[in-house]
């Protein structure tokens, strides 16, 4: 498509907001059923989300470790002895400290033997470990057992069929400043993001507003929102859309075909933030991804 074939369109699409509401250019089927494909084949990599074994909090101070189910971190039996060493917590920075005999070693399969600072390459047996450290001071271990079966054999991720009635023309209204807003998170804390505005559009014949976030750059607005599919064909916390950023007062496209899940979908184990109250839709989005019947993961209210 030439450069002023696509201002053209771009131009239409945002002259036609000025009156009636516009309706998102046509797109040409075939192009946008191998898009549609190529963004479900990305969807199926949750191999690495459904191996995660556990996550758990880390205070400053001294935390042991190992298969002992009365430590504050417990790790599978088949990774770790009972008592498989302690971390060490100085503010963000993490030690490992092994016990004697321990399982703790490196990703190139080096063994661990003496105190030394968490990396992403540290493991005890299967178990990967990794350290996160959040904006507001809380920190945590997570585990992924490299030797779990869901790496190899990641079940599949269903979607709804794409149908085009589900893209929709979204106005961007823009704050008049950007706001810090804090929302929950699944572990029971609190995360802020920068919201820019709110994406406005129309669904089965009524006006909704979607609050969207930005990171940094120039990358797509990040939308959270819920909708009556929940807990029934989709996964029962929320799903993501990430359109393209737009000026205020201009339109981007909500294509609800691509409706992503946030990790917390797949695990209980994450530490997904949760979509602002005001971003929820009374209407069943039967479009994007749908939930897997077969995995636990966190349920949001």
């Amino acid at each position: 498509m030439s450069r002023a074939l696509l201002l053209a369109i771009v131009s239409t699409f945002v002259a036609c907001g000025r009156g009636s509401w516009p309706q998102p250019p046509a797109v040409d089927a075939a192009a946008y059923q191998k898009e549609y494909d190529a963004w479900l084949g990305d969807q199926q990599h949750v191999g690495d989300i459904l191996a995660i074994v556990g996550i758990w909090p880390l205070p400053e101070g001294d935390t042991p470790f190992g298969s002992d189910k009365t430590l504050p971190v417990v790790l599978p039996a088949t990774a770790a002895p009972d008592r498989a060493g302690v971390f060490q917590r100085k503010g963000n920075d993490v030690t490992i400290v092994p016990a004697p005999r321990s399982t703790v070693h490196n990703a190139d399969g080096t063994a661990i033997a003496a105190p030394a600072k968490m990396t992403d390459g540290t493991m005890v047996g299967s178990v990967l470990l990794i350290t996160q450290g959040m904006p507001d001071g809380r920190v945590f271990i997570t585990g992924i057992d490299q030797a779990h079966p869901a790496l190899k054999q990641p079940p599949m991720v269903e979607a709804f069929p794409p149908d085009q009635r589900w893209r929709v023309a979204a106005r961007f209204d823009a704050f008049e400043k950007p706001r810090q807003v804090t929302v929950a998170d699944v572990r029971g804390g609190k995360v802020e993001f920068t919201a820019a505005g709110q994406l406005v559009f129309r669904l089965a014949g009524r006006e909704w507003r979607l609050t969207a976030f930005v990171p940094g750059g120039d990358e797509p607005f990040f939308v959270m929102f819920k909708d009556q599919t929940n807990g029934v064909s989709t996964y029962g916390g929320y799903r993501i859309l990430q359109p393209e950023r737009v000026k205020n007062g201009e339109f981007t496209i909500l294509d609800f075909n691509m409706a992503m899940n946030p990790p917390c979908a797949y695990s209980p184990f994450t530490t997904c933030p949760l979509p602002p109250p005001e971003n929820k839709i009374d209407v069943a989005v039967e479009a994007g991804l749908k939930r897997l019947p077969s995995v636990q993961g966190f349920t949001a209210s």
